[in-house]
C-alpha cells in the first residue's frame, strides 16, 4: 500500500447532510487506501490517535488473519505501513493505549497462544512484548485504564476465557470462564479468519468499574453476560441461539446502557436503557426501535462524541443501500440528528473516533470496482457535527 488511489472530497461520493449549510470547507471527504499488489482484500479493524504527533495508526486484516498496521497524517494522507510478519496473525479488532504506548493483540499461528506487541511508530516496526501461553484464540482485548482484559475462544474447550494481565502484560492474574453448550470451533475459526461471520465480541468495563459486560458464546446462544470485579457471573441477556441478541453496547454508568440488538434480520437501537446484571433474560426482549434499513449482517458502532460543549451518544450503522446510517443521541436518550453519508459504493463502517479538533474520524472498508475491498477513511468536520445538533 504505497498511495492513495482515489481522494473525494467535497461530496462526490456522499450526500450531503439535509441540514448541512452551503459551506464547501465543511463537507465531509473519503480517501481510499490502494494495494501495491492489486489483489489483497482488506478488513479494517481498528483505529487509534498516534502517542507521537498528530496522525493515526490504523489496525487491518488481510488475506485471511494476516495483520497489517498503517499509518496516516491528520487529514488522512498515507504515511507508511508495515505487513507485520507471518509469525503474527489473527489480530484483535483493537488498537490499544496504554500508558501512552499503542499495541496490538494477536496470535501465534502455530502454538496458537496469544503475543502483545508494541508499536514502534518512529521505526515503523513492532516489538514483542510477551507471550501468554494460556490465552489461546484470542477474539478481543479492552484496557480499562487499571488492566488489560482479554477474551478468549480455544477450539475444542466449549468454554470462552476472560483473562485479567498484570500491568506488566506479561502474566495473566485473574480468569473467568462462560460454558459453552455447543461446538463453535466452525464460527471461531471463520470469525478468525475473516472467512465468514465476524461475531460481535467485546469485553467492557463499566465507568465506575464495579463489572464487566461481555458478548460471547454461552450455553447455546450468544448472549451478554455480567461478570463482577472477580470475572464471576452475575447475570445474563440470552440471545436467541445464534441468530439474535446484543450486538453492540456503550456502559454509560448508573446501571444504564446505550445499545444495539437484532432479531432475525432486523436491527433495534435503544440509546438508554437500564440493564439488571443479575438478571436472566431474554436479549431479544429489551425495548427498542427497529431501523429496517439496516444491515443486520454488519458491525453496529456506538461511541460518544462531544459537540459544542455537549455529550453525545453516536449510533453508526451500515445500510442495506451501501450507504452509512449515522444517529445522534443526546444524554436524554432523545434523538436530536440522523443523516446518511455515501452512496453508490458499497461500503462498512468498522471503527469511529473523534479527533482532538473536534472532527469524526471513521474507519470503513470500502469494495472497488466491485471486487476489491479496500481501506477507506471519512472524515466529518467540526463544522458537519455542529450543523446536524444545530436547529434550522
Amino acid at each position: 500500500m504505497k498511495r492513495i488511489a482515489l481522494l473525494c472530497c467535497f461530496g462526490l461520493f456522499f450526500l450531503l447532510f439535509s441540514c448541512e449549510k452551503k459551506d464547501t470547507s465543511s463537507l465531509p471527504f473519503v480517501k481510499i487506501y490502494d494495494d501495491q499488489n492489486g489483489n489483497r482484500s482488506f478488513t479494517p479493524l481498528s483505529i487509534i490517535k498516534s502517542t507521537q504527533d498528530q496522525g493515526y495508526i490504523v489496525l487491518s486484516a488481510f488475506d485471511g488473519w494476516k495483520i497489517q498496521l498503517m499509518k496516516i497524517d491528520k487529514d488522512g494522507v498515507f504515511k507508511w505501513n508495515l505487513e507485520l510478519p507471518d509469525a503474527y496473525v489473527n489480530a484483535v479488532p483493537s488498537l490499544l493505549n496504554i500508558n501512552e504506548q499503542l499495541y496490538v493483540v494477536c496470535m501465534d499461528p502455530i502454538e496458537l497462544n496469544t503475543r502483545i506487541l508494541r508499536i514502534d511508530e518512529t521505526n515503523h516496526s513492532v516489538v514483542q512484548v510477551s507471550t501468554l501461553e494460556e490465552v489461546s484464540y484470542p477474539v478481543h482485548a479492552n484496557y480499562n485504564g487499571n488492566h488489560l482484559y482479554l477474551m478468549s475462544c480455544p477450539l475444542s474447550s466449549q468454554m470462552m476465557g476472560i483473562h485479567e494481565v498484570s500491568t506488566a502484560l506479561d502474566t495473566v492474574i485473574r480468569v473467568g470462564a462462560l460454558t459453552i453448550g455447543m461446538n463453535v470451533d466452525e464460527q471461531v475459526l471463520k470469525h478468525v479468519m475473516h472467512t465468514g461471520k465476524q461475531w460481535p465480541f467485546f469485553i467492557k468495563s463499566t465507568p465506575e468499574k464495579d463489572r464487566f459486560v461481555v458478548n460471547g458464546f454461552y450455553n447455546y446462544s450468544f448472549s451478554t453476560v455480567f461478570l463482577d470485579n472477580n470475572l464471576q457471573f452475575t447475570g445474563v441477556y440470552n440471545g436467541a441461539a445464534l441468530d439474535g441478541g446484543i450486538n453492540q453496547l456503550e456502559p454509560l454508568g448508573s446501571g444504564e446502557y446505550g445499545l444495539s440488538r437484532i432479531s432475525g434480520e432486523y436491527v433495534f437501537f435503544n440509546p438508554k436503557l437500564s440493564l439488571d446484571p443479575t438478571a436472566v433474560a431474554m436479549a431479544t426482549s429489551l425495548e427498542a426501535q427497529g431501523d429496517s434499513e439496516l444491515n443486520h449482517e454488519t458491525p453496529v458502532l456506538i461511541k460518544e462524541l462531544t459537540i459544542k460543549g455537549l455529550k453525545y451518544r453516536a449510533f453508526l450503522a451500515s445500510t442495506r443501500s451501501n450507504q452509512l446510517s449515522l444517529k445522534l443521541y443526546d444524554e436524554t436518550g432523545k434523538k436530536v440528528a440522523g443523516t446518511y453519508i455515501s452512496k453508490n459504493i458499497p461500503i462498512k463502517a468498522c471503527d469511529l473516533i473523534q479527533t482532538p479538533y473536534g472532527e469524526l474520524l471513521i474507519l470503513t472498508q470500502v469494495r472497488v470496482m466491485g471486487s476489491y475491498n479496500r481501506i477507506g477513511t471519512i472524515k466529518l468536520s467540526k463544522a458537519n457535527l455542529e450543523s446536524l445538533v444545530t436547529p434550522e
